[in-house]
């Protein structure tokens, strides 16, 4: 496993430049005390699995009323820096109304990493002045090391607009931080669905810049926002927490999409994004910082990171298709014969 932040063709470069950063919800990520609500431990308990993933930072939302003096924190930051990962905060700074150094010194002094800013105008720069030299994911206006973005998610599943997105994003000159959390509602989801999920992470993440994770998204998981991770077992909550109580705002069948259950099982959507991560934190091909098109059929499309990259081909057509030149290293769904199926993404150098 690489250490976080580090990568075989730019080690001179910044850690956050290609940082797969992975966004949790404390209160319903791990719940370490048994109260029935996330904590600071229990994701400190779960760092383990962060590192198995391959995240680069982990992004702490929900905490920002924590003290960042506190035993928790400090035991979290010590844990993250042992296994090379990052942490970063999210937060809610207005310029207008707020000292930005109000809210960011007192983290910056604990030794976090960065911000994951809600969407704010920073034209006079004072929050990128009150961060110093820590990494700024941010949205609007402002001096962002990074910028956020969700066109991916919001383009649909259809070759057209998603190329347009992806031009429209690149072709604005900051950073990219690419998101594709899932923002619907259903309850449940069955392999139809998660065809195009498997589909855009792996464009997603083969495109220059960050990439943004929110917790469960790498499950497959539908409307992932404060709904508690499915560890383990075969009722809800899933080994989310040790207490009793009402816990049917969590899906009974999402027994297949616990954690335990995808590690087990080559072909989940778990180890489709294990594989990737891997793949795109230690193969060389994943450099450059501009794509190259390809000519494709209609539904489809396919770019290469510039200076022989990897090329990711997508088939969003009713059809199956040929793959453009090169070997295939990843596939979202098996390939049809060595053609690229409908609905499927692959990976080839």
């Amino acid at each position: 496993m690489r250490r976080a932040g580090t990568r075989p063709d730019s080690t001179d470069r910044a850690w956050w430049w290609d940082a797969v950063c992975y966004r949790v919800d404390v209160r319903s990520f791990a719940d370490a005390d048994g109260d029935g609500v996330g904590d600071l431990d229990g994701l400190r308990g779960r760092l383990g699995y962060l590192e198995l993933l391959g995240v680069d930072a982990v992004v702490l939302a929900g905490a920002a009323g924590t003290d960042p003096a506190s035993e928790a924190v400090s035991a979290l930051l010590d844990e993250a820096r042992d296994v090379g990962m990052r942490v970063m905060l999210a937060a809610d700074v207005d310029p207008a109304r707020t000292d930005p150094s109000a809210v960011l010194a007192p983290w910056l002094e604990r030794g976090v990493d960065g911000f994951h800013l809600a969407p704010r105008e920073d034209p006079a720069g004072a929050i990128r002045a009150a961060a110093d030299d820590a990494a700024l994911i941010g949205t609007g206006s402002g001096e962002w090391d990074l910028e956020f973005n969700l066109d991916l998610a919001v383009a649909g599943f259809d070759a057209a607009p998603i190329r347009e997105a992806i031009t429209k994003v690149l072709a604005a000159g900051t950073r990219p931080a690419w998101a594709m959390a899932s923002t619907d509602t259903e309850r449940s989801r069955d392999e139809a669905a998660l065809t195009p999920v498997r589909a855009m992470a792996l464009v997603q993440l083969a495109l220059p810049g960050a990439a943004c994770l929110r917790h469960g998204e790498e499950l497959g998981l539908p409307g992932t926002q404060r709904i508690p991770m499915p560890w383990e077992g075969a009722e809800p909550p899933f080994g989310f927490s040790a207490a009793e109580g009402d816990w049917s705002s969590i899906p009974a069948d999402w027994a297949s999409f616990t954690v335990e259950t995808q590690l087990e099982d080559p072909d989940s959507t778990l180890s489709l994004y294990r594989h990737a991560l891997e793949t795109r934190g230690t193969h060389p091909s994943f450099s450059g910082d501009g794509v190259e098109w390809f000519g494709a059929p209609e539904g489809c499309f396919a770019f290469r990171r510039v200076g022989r990259g990897v090329t990711c081909a997508l088939n969003t057509s009713a059809e199956a298709v040929p793959l453009p030149p090169g070997e295939v290293v990843l596939s979202s769904r098996p390939l049809d014969d060595g053609r690229l199926p409908p609905g499927t993404a692959a990976w080839l150098v």
